[in-house]
């Protein structure tokens, strides 16, 4: 019971810090688009980018806490490369092969990538 607890209450600030974090990558990714032009795959991947500093910094202080280790900072980067991927593979596919405006594949990384990286996340990175 109190294990369930623990895990919802983790669950919930991940996703507040996830909220933070899409906002961050919506916000760079209509900047690299829209503003500066840039081809949405390469927007998202420079986007990615900078919201997994900002999500790895935040999650680190805020939902799993603990000190500061090397291997912790690896596995997030390893689960980061995961996520990174997977978001490049949507972007592609949306923009490329479906031929569908990027804002579809932004929606289809935000449901999919954010269930991965938790999972990932809670039971390897910051175990």
């Amino acid at each position: 019971m109190i294990l369930n607890r623990l895990f919802i209450i983790k669950f919930i600030k991940y996703s507040f810090v996830g909220i933070i974090c899409t906002l961050i990558y919506f916000l760079t990714m209509f900047i690299f688009v829209e503003l500066f032009h840039q081809e949405p795959v390469i927007g998202a991947s420079i986007s990615f980018i900078i919201m997994t500093l900002f999500s790895y910094l935040l999650n680190k202080k805020y939902t799993f806490g603990g000190k500061y280790s090397h291997q912790q900072l690896l596995r997030f980067l390893v689960v980061s490369i995961i996520g990174f991927t997977l978001n490049f593979i949507i972007i592609f596919t949306v923009v490329h092969v479906l031929s569908f405006h990027y804002a579809i594949g932004e929606i289809v990384t935000v449901l999919v990538i954010p269930l991965i990286n938790f999972t990932l996340n809670n039971i390897w990175t910051f175990k």
